[in-house]
């Protein structure tokens, strides 16, 4: 009798990955932002940001912020070393644009440049509008680890 083992590794399409891991994420900075109303405790915007208690406080020192209010909140995010902090961080940088480029979506997303722009010839875009992100991505694949 064989026994059969599931692969470690996925592939799935970025938007599926994106609602199963950045989803929730953002849902919870979305909260957190909506909650402050003096300051947040390190531990919260630790959780909130995925990163460790310690390397907040390492910002903290470093920005010299004082008490994480909405702006202190977002200082740490754009020095933030999560994977969720880096696409934010990406994001600003590019400006949150209506239309994206194909080179901005790769660039925001972590995406290579080359999947990115065969996927939107494919489907007709020189520039993608943020309402068709979603279905951009659900037709970009990628592998991840379980």
């Amino acid at each position: 009798m064989s026994r059969s083992c599931a692969s470690p590794i996925l592939h799935i399409s970025y938007w599926d990955f994106f609602k199963q891991y950045y989803t929730p994420l953002l849902k919870e900075v979305d909260l957190v932002l909506k909650a402050i109303e003096s300051s947040i405790s390190i531990k919260e915007t630790a959780k909130a940001l995925a990163l460790k208690p310690e390397v907040v406080e390492d910002i903290m020192a470093k920005e010299n912020i004082e008490a994480i209010d909405r702006e202190g909140f977002l200082r740490i995010m754009m020095h933030g070393s999560s994977s969720l902090c880096r696409l934010m961080q990406r994001e600003c940088m590019c400006g949150s644009p209506d239309l994206y480029s194909p080179a901005h979506i790769a660039y925001i997303y972590g995406l290579q440049g080359r999947h990115v722009a065969a996927v939107c010839r494919a489907n007709g875009y020189t520039e993608v509008p943020s309402q068709a992100l979603p279905e951009l991505l659900s037709k970009i694949y990628v592998f991840i680890m379980r």
